[in-house]
């Protein structure tokens, strides 16, 4: 038997006969939470319990029943292998060990997957594995869940191989079709709000993440440097490329968005959302997203940019940035290679 802490409270673990309500059929390893906190109170409190427990199990082993009902839903006292014991424990130690993250993100990112299980069932691999398997193939959501439960089987002692089950959706294969440069220029010059050509700016020329044009700051002299102060990779300096959009569109000059909200994920929204509006108004069908990916493939086609220098401007690894861009950046370097090479040909067709 052993004393855990999960967040900021106590359960015990020890080998227990299955539970009434369990279909297995023998004794393995569980955890019983017994809603204290971890203080002197409750390390006290979890002392008795764990004596109580131990009783318990020698009466067990010598051939009585096992009271669960005292300890399954009695009073603060609930079994800990229920779902909803262990995303609860999951929550509190994603909350306790990721300073820089909020509960908005919890909700956002972790409590929409989790939410699919069902919260007084036990949680098991094979729960896990058939909540997976009720998922379309090959899509976003069935790749972030299987990511999820991944991180859930692991926090709560679960041997299951849950990568067999997890999808091949990727994220580059939803870049396609991006605009010209040529297009998102005309773009830009039809947005009617001064503050939001800006933004469209930011990201056109310099490849920003959206919810980057709130901590940036460009140098009002060429090459035109933008200082972003913060972000979801950190600080860092990005060039324009085009040099002539930052001049032409006076970038450095625009005052910066005013919100109160300050979580990433919020701000990107923020973003995200208000450009998309703008685009509906003028018939625009390019994403927001779309000028970063096209900022990338322009640095590498048509700047020539090596990988590495790539990767840097956008905040990103070299890793990152070949799994997402290269076969984009291939399809685009090869059809411009071909055309140099008609351009340069002086000789006489047969």
């Amino acid at each position: 038997m052993s004393l855990r802490q999960r967040g900021d409270t106590l359960s015990l673990r020890a080998t227990l006969p299955p539970r009434p309500s369990s279909q297995k059929t023998q004794a393995y390893q569980q955890d019983i939470a017994l809603g204290v906190y971890a203080n002197p109170a409750g390390f006290k409190a979890a002392e008795d319990k764990a004596i109580e427990l131990a009783s318990d199990i020698v009466r067990w082993k010598s051939g009585q029943d096992f009271p669960w009902a005292n300890w399954i839903e009695s009073g603060n006292f609930k079994s800990g292998n229920t779902c909803e014991y262990w995303i609860e424990a999951f929550r509190e130690e994603f909350l306790v060990k990721r300073q820089n993250f909020t509960l908005a993100t919890w909700q956002k990112h972790y409590l929409f997957q989790l939410g699919r299980l069902p919260p007084k069932a036990e949680l098991t691999g094979e729960l896990l594995v058939r909540t997976i398997s009720s998922l379309p193939i090959n899509t976003w959501i069935r790749h972030r869940t299987t990511q999820t439960y991944i991180k859930l089987a692991k926090f709560a002692g679960i041997s299951v191989d849950l990568q067999p089950y997890k999808s091949k959706y990727s994220s580059n294969s939803t870049i396609k079709d991006l605009p010209s440069d040529q297009a998102i220029a005309f773009v830009r010059e039809q947005i009617t709000s001064r503050r939001w050509q800006w933004v469209y700016g930011m990201l056109a020329a310099y490849g920003l993440r959206p919810h980057e044009v709130f901590f940036a700051k460009i140098d009002p002299f060429p090459p035109y440097k933008c200082h972003i102060l913060e972000g979801k990779t950190g600080d860092r300096i990005a060039v324009p490329f085009y040099p002539e959009w930052a001049e032409r569109w006076g970038l450095w000059e625009q005052e910066k968005l005013a919100t109160k909200k300050s979580e990433y994920q919020e701000l990107g929204r923020l973003v995200y959302q208000s450009l998309k509006y703008h685009f509906k108004k003028i018939g625009a069908t390019l994403a927001p997203y779309d000028l970063r990916h096209a900022y990338a493939i322009r640095v590498s086609v048509v700047f020539e940019l090596p990988v590495t220098t790539s990767a840097k401007l956008m905040g990103h690894s070299v890793t990152e940035h070949l799994k997402t861009y290269q076969r984009h950046i291939d399809e685009k370097t090869n059809f411009r290679a071909v055309e140099r090479a008609i351009a340069r040909f002086d000789g006489e067709v047969p």
